[in-house]
């Protein structure tokens, strides 16, 4: 028998020997024979319809027993021939190994972009429905789809507007400026004496003299009210009309909505039902604050624009990828400023004037190692100065190291998002060329349109016959 062995793919004749092929008989070309269902018999040559460009790479390594692919070629295909002809992918080269599975990354990266844009509850986006399903389909669009009509993009700003006057109203709260008089600290004083009460109003401290003596100014309460009023329905609406009740408490900011409901209406009911308490039971003012402080939390209602606004998600995104990073910086730099906090502590152990403790020192380390430096505490002694050197350089380079990977996956997430944004604009002016033939674009326009920034996928479909709202490409 001639080792002479025949090979056609895709048209294009290869010829080789057998015992180059069968130096690897675990793969396709290792194990053929001719009574294999590629042999053709009147040709005496085997038939594979593969891609002939891309083969010459798979029969070097038969030659070479390694692989080594060409860069410009996509590594989803090399990932389809290495399947086909049963090549394990242990048998790469370490040089050419990135160029394979850089397509896997990209791939996930896509993926993990896609699973983050998809709304979840896709049946209220593709299905028409009447009666009381219609209704809830249209308030949970405009609730949760900014993107989805005219009317929802203006609810979002308006959304936005008042979450702003949220995080506004408890600064004005706190001004003497705006607050109104209504008694004196002495007369309240002699008042509380005279009723036999235990008043833990610190007489000293101005804060809580204002506090006790004055009292917001009725327009604030009424913007107060009407604030939480308007939060609560928009909750109550939002759960009502989700489809998946079940995954609504999934989203952390829908879970922040029911702490920050319980909490408004909290301060509420203290306020106009128990405000004379406050002064006499320190318990429930510790109560009314921790209340009164989860309620700035509103102003993190403000990363529900991420629906509108994908570059914030894409920042998101980020973060959330580097969670592994970040926590490693956090353990790093948690042993650092432990470790300074000693040093410091025993270079100053000489001079009573500094670092009584090594509490003072994990504090000077924490403020040190961030470059931020306040003063209230620093090393005298020329070992200490030694030691705060030290400190302030390992704080400079632990914490800029993590930048550059925190950086990096922001930026190859924003371009795949970017991409994907442009590939989603071409999609819809090919579907509204295709409703409406008469509006046929060249390929030339087709670019324009989708280089041009400002230009509203959405509106493009409304045009069409068909409806139906898309929620990924």
């Amino acid at each position: 028998m001639s080792d002479e062995i025949h090979l056609n793919v895709g048209g294009t004749l290869f010829v080789t020997k057998w015992s180059t092929l069968q130096r690897h008989g675990d793969t396709l070309l290792g194990s053929l024979t001719t009574t294999s269902e590629y042999y053709n018999n009147d040709k005496k040559q085997f038939f594979f319809d593969r891609n002939p460009d891309l083969f010459n790479t798979i029969l070097d390594f038969y030659r070479n027993g390694v692989i080594h692919f060409p860069t410009h070629i996509c590594g989803w295909n090399w990932k389809q021939e290495l399947e086909f002809w049963r090549i394990p992918v242990t048998n790469i080269s370490e040089c050419c190994y990135p160029t394979y599975i850089k397509y896997e990354k990209d791939q996930n990266l896509v993926n993990y972009i896609k699973n983050a844009f998809i709304v979840r509850t896709a049946e209220y986006q593709t299905h028409k429905v009447s009666c009381l399903p219609g209704i809830k389909q249209r308030i949970w669009l405009y609730l949760e789809e900014p993107t989805s009509s005219i009317a929802a993009k203006i609810f979002s700003i308006f959304y936005l507007l008042i979450v702003l006057l949220s995080a506004i109203t408890p600064i004005l709260a706190t001004h003497p400026d705006v607050r109104q008089k209504v008694v004196d600290i002495d007369i309240l004083i002699y008042w509380v004496n005279l009723n036999g009460l235990n008043l833990w109003i610190d007489k000293e401290n101005p804060k809580e003299v204002m506090f006790v003596t004055t009292v917001p100014p009725k327009w604030l309460k009424d913007l107060e009210l009407f604030i939480t009023i308007f939060f609560s329905c928009e909750q109550i609406l939002r759960f009502a009309s989700c489809p998946r009740k079940k995954d609504f408490f999934k989203d952390w900011l829908n879970f922040l909505d029911v702490v920050l409901f319980f909490a408004m209406w909290t301060i509420f009911i203290i306020e106009q039902s128990f405000a004379e308490k406050l002064l006499e039971n320190l318990d429930l003012l510790i109560f009314y604050s921790v209340c009164y402080c989860l309620v700035v939390f509103r102003l993190l209602r403000f990363f529900r624009i991420t629906k509108q606004y994908s570059a914030l998600r894409i920042l998101l995104m980020s973060v959330r990828a580097s969670i592994k990073e970040l926590g490693l910086l956090s353990i790093t730099f948690l042993i650092f400023v432990l470790l300074f906090a000693n040093l410091i502590y025993f270079a100053e152990l000489r001079d009573p004037t500094t670092f009584s403790d090594m509490v003072i020192g994990l504090w000077w380390s924490v403020v040190t190692m961030t470059t931020v430096g306040y003063g209230d505490e620093v090393p005298k002694s020329a070992l200490g100065r030694i030691v705060g050197s030290l400190c302030a350089v390992s704080g400079l380079l632990l914490l800029a190291m993590p930048i550059a990977v925190i950086a990096g996956k922001f930026n190859d997430l924003y371009e795949k998002n970017a991409n994907r944004e442009d590939f989603k604009k071409l999609h819809s002016i090919q579907k509204m060329c295709k409703v409406h033939p008469s509006n046929a674009m060249t390929l030339q326009q087709s670019k324009s349109l989708k280089n041009t920034p400002n230009l509203n996928t959405k509106e493009l479909e409304s045009n069409s016959d068909n409806k139906r709202f898309d929620i990924d490409m």
